[in-house]
């Protein structure tokens, strides 16, 4: 599968799948306003003209951040998250950055097995961040790796 670069026209099913894939996913409008940043960039997957999955993130210097990576459900555990981190981890390299990050929520269990699998290391933790229902919160994750 190959990668091209999200773009405006995929916010609609960018958000689609976003909150398809989170409690709180994001709207037209949030991935519209991150992608308007010229320090925020996305790679998509497609497949038949249908997204599949993304990943967006921010660049400030030497360091990004990973703002999100979603995969649709009938994508899952197929390689494609590989697929797309692998693309970014390219990219970043050939820009120089040599730090990357992410932040996962404590109970996305298949996540953390994730990027621990993709060579991140976690760093800290915060306590009582991402809601859940019932005015519940769980705790972030924090995940470096160095390029």
């Amino acid at each position: 599968m190959r990668t091209q670069k999200l773009t405006l026209t995929d916010c609609p099913d960018a958000a689609r799948l976003h909150q398809l894939s989170f409690y709180k996913g994001w709207s037209e409008k949030d991935f519209e306003e991150f992608l308007a940043d010229p320090l925020t960039q996305g790679l998509k997957s497609e497949e038949g003209g249908k997204l599949c999955g993304y990943i967006l993130w921010r660049e400030i210097g030497e360091e990004a951040e990973i703002l999100t990576l979603v995969v649709a459900p009938d994508f899952q555990r197929r390689g494609l998250g590989s697929h797309l981190l692998d693309a970014l981890f390219q990219r970043l390299g050939e820009q120089g950055v040599s730090t990357l990050f992410i932040e996962v929520a404590e109970d996305n269990e298949g996540a953390h097995l994730f990027y621990l699998k993709q060579g991140f290391n976690l760093i800290s933790k915060r306590p009582n961040y991402y809601q859940r229902e019932e005015n519940k919160y769980v705790s972030a994750w924090n995940y470096i790796k160095k390029l």
